[in-house]
């Protein structure tokens, strides 16, 4: 079995998914300008060769709500937890499940804007 877990890699500057079994990760499904890209982990035995794909094909799918994955024009002000919640920001207007809001062309949670200004 399965799971597929959405991050943000800060040093790519871009969301992606994770493909891991009980024991390991086995592969990281993300979006390029080129297209879609999976990095194997390690070996996908023939028998897990369907599950896996069919965990590729989710992980598109989920991926794709992402509307910043791709990580391109992202705001230069933000620090590194800005920059994560950009990145995890979705087509449903949320970013981890909370309702996000326009500011200064980009979208950050509704925080008092003191806190808004420490996670900038």
């Amino acid at each position: 079995m399965f799971d597929t877990t959405i991050f943000t890699n800060l040093d790519e500057c871009r969301t992606e998914c994770e493909i891991s079994d009980d024991i390991s990760i086995v592969a990281i499904v993300y979006e390029k300008l080129d297209g879609w890209n999976v990095n194997s982990l390690r070996a996908i035995n023939p028998n897990e060769r369907k599950d896996v794909d069919a965990c590729v094909a989710v992980a598109k799918e989920r991926l794709s709500h992402y509307v910043n994955r791709l990580g391109h024009n992202a705001p230069e002000s933000l620090t590194l937890a800005g920059l994560s919640l950009w990145l995890m920001e979705k087509d449903d207007g949320t970013a981890m499940g909370l309702k996000v809001r326009p500011q200064e062309d980009y979208l950050l949670f509704p925080v008092s804007s003191d806190l808004g200004q420490k996670v900038r």
